[in-house]
């Protein structure tokens, strides 16, 4: 009998917490409403905006609204005229909608309650019945504190683009929020909180509702590009391991005094990552991945955990009883994408095939060089069957694309195809035709003469061709992915770039000018 009561108590005791949990919190469970926000009236001609007046506290940098945000035309600011049919049954003229706003009070409230005021949410609503009228504000209450102090939240998480600029000596950090990243390229992730600055946070970012790069709900290992900043000496880049848990401290950011716009840090963790599994090179393993997938793309989500007591998540519950996922919501998954042209990919598979004149010889020949209407070589030993242009020209035809008739290098300087100097017979006598560039055209410039993602790139002194795939973090290299590079397809370091070009048949974009960096020691390469 003494069992039963006890489980008859334990039953309740769960019922009146589950009761209590479901109530609103600080968080409301609900959008909590602030200064700014906007108010839909369907007599309304726009939106209007809520002015609070009722309290001078500020919550998350903010003035919340409340119930005492309701006096009239002073806190609900619409534009325009009244469309309510009253004026017209009296044979009135719409009047400006300000001047007859006649309000009940608000419904639907929070729980939370702010200088004894309860907040409103964004499920609150007001009814007003239009009439000519006049308003004050109604006076602050006077209270020490806020009747119930709101746990620490984690609101939201999202990728951004980053940037450090300093124009006159003001430097700022910058970020634009994206909903999309190329893989290998950098990106910051943002958390917005409320309570926890100088807090540490774990955070994860994982496989969303299709497996691509790993099985759905699985942590995905990422470069995190902290580990980037401590390498003093470019030949340690090499050592630098991906990782699929990072540490992230909340206002980091606000403490340095380099920026001048640090302060909007302080309730923010900021975690940069490099989209890769290799710092120094495009993980073409992941690209692979993303190349099957019918979308071309993978969705990833982000989660978060915080070891401090009554954290508020008001993400999405992955599956542990906690809203601790953000992103994870149909539509809102954050898109990692291979932004490389097909050419590259072309490319990186003969890299990755490991071609080399010392075991490629008969590919070499037989595929690169074949691509040429003029001149083709044979052989892969002897400096006249160099074989770069030949290599830029078969990845560029084996999709498609326009390439230069001629196998040299210099050629592909030129948006003109080239017709070398040969002997022919014109009249009966043997005339030597000059070396020119002629019409078709098949390339185009890119903007200025500017490195581009993917755009064939003359170096060397015009003695080499190779696709540009990336710069160095200081931007005075480009890494080239070509043939002929050290005897091999392989991605070198070059510092002096002669011309950028497209074939004609693509379609530049604009995102095209931003490279990926990667992070390696700069070697030149032979090439012969």
């Amino acid at each position: 009998m003494a069992t039963e009561q006890h489980k008859a108590q334990l039953e309740k005791k769960r019922a009146e917490r589950k009761e209590k949990d479901s109530g609103d919190s600080p968080s409301e469970k609900r959008e909590v409403v602030m200064h700014g926000a906007k108010l839909k009236c369907e007599y309304a001609q726009q939106l209007g905006e809520l002015k609070v007046t009722s309290n001078e506290l500020r919550l998350q940098d903010q003035l919340w609204a409340t119930q005492g945000d309701g006096n009239n035309m002073i806190n609900l600011q619409f534009k325009g005229t009244c469309g309510h049919p009253k004026w017209p049954a009296r044979n009135m003229q719409p009047p400006p909608c300000m001047s007859v706003i006649k309000l009940s009070p608000w419904e639907n409230l929070g729980t939370t309650e702010v200088q004894n005021q309860k907040v409103l949410v964004k499920e609150s609503t007001i009814t007003c019945n239009p009439e000519f009228n006049t308003a004050v504000a109604s006076p602050i209450p006077n209270v020490e504190s806020i009747a119930i102090k709101p746990s620490p939240l984690i609101i939201n998480a999202y990728f951004a683009k980053f940037e450090l600029k300093t124009e006159k000596n003001v430097t700022t950090f910058n970020l634009t929020k994206v909903d999309e990243r190329g893989l290998s390229y950098g990106v910051a992730l943002v958390i917005e909180t409320v309570g926890l600055a100088g807090k540490k946070l774990k955070v994860k970012i994982k496989s969303g509702v299709r497996k691509v790069l790993s099985d759905v709900d699985t942590a995905i290992s990422f470069i995190d590009l902290k580990d980037i900043d401590a390498i003093t000496k470019p030949e340690n880049y090499k050592n630098v391991k991906a990782k699929d848990e990072f540490e992230v401290e909340i206002g980091k950011l606000a403490s340095d005094a380099t920026l001048s716009n640090k302060d909007t840090f302080k309730d923010k963790g900021i975690l940069k990552l490099m989209l890769n599994q290799k710092p120094d090179d495009l993980s073409f393993d992941l690209a692979k991945l993303i190349a099957a997938d019918a979308g071309k793309e993978a969705l990833v989500y982000v989660e978060i955990n915080c070891s401090e007591p009554n954290v508020e998540y008001m993400g999405v519950d992955s599956g542990s009883g906690t809203k601790n996922a953000f992103l994870k919501e149909e539509g809102k998954y954050f898109k990692i994408k291979n932004k490389e042209q097909a050419w590259l990919t072309t490319a990186r598979k003969e890299m990755e095939k490991g071609v080399t004149e010392a075991t490629h010889c008969n590919t070499i020949i037989n595929d690169y060089h074949q691509v040429n209407r003029e001149h083709k070589p044979s052989g892969c030993a002897t400096i006249t069957n160099a074989w770069c242009a030949s290599f830029v020209g078969w990845c560029l035809t084996q999709n498609s694309f326009s390439a230069q008739c001629d196998p040299g290098a210099y050629s592909y300087g030129h948006t003109n195809t080239r017709y070398r100097n040969k002997k022919v017979v014109k009249d009966g006598k043997t005339v030597t035709l000059p070396d020119h560039f002629d019409d078709p055209v098949w390339a185009k410039t890119t903007n200025g003469g500017k490195l581009a993602l993917g755009s064939i790139c003359v170096v060397n002194n015009k003695k080499h061709v190779t696709f540009a795939v990336a710069k160095n973090k200081e931007g005075t290299h480009l890494f080239g992915l070509g043939g002929n590079q050290g005897d091999a397809v392989k991605v070198s370091a070059y510092s002096v770039r002669n011309s950028s070009v497209y074939p004609i048949e693509y379609t530049i974009n604009e995102e095209d000018y931003e490279l990926p960096i990667y992070y390696r020691e700069l070697k030149g390469e032979s090439v012969t």
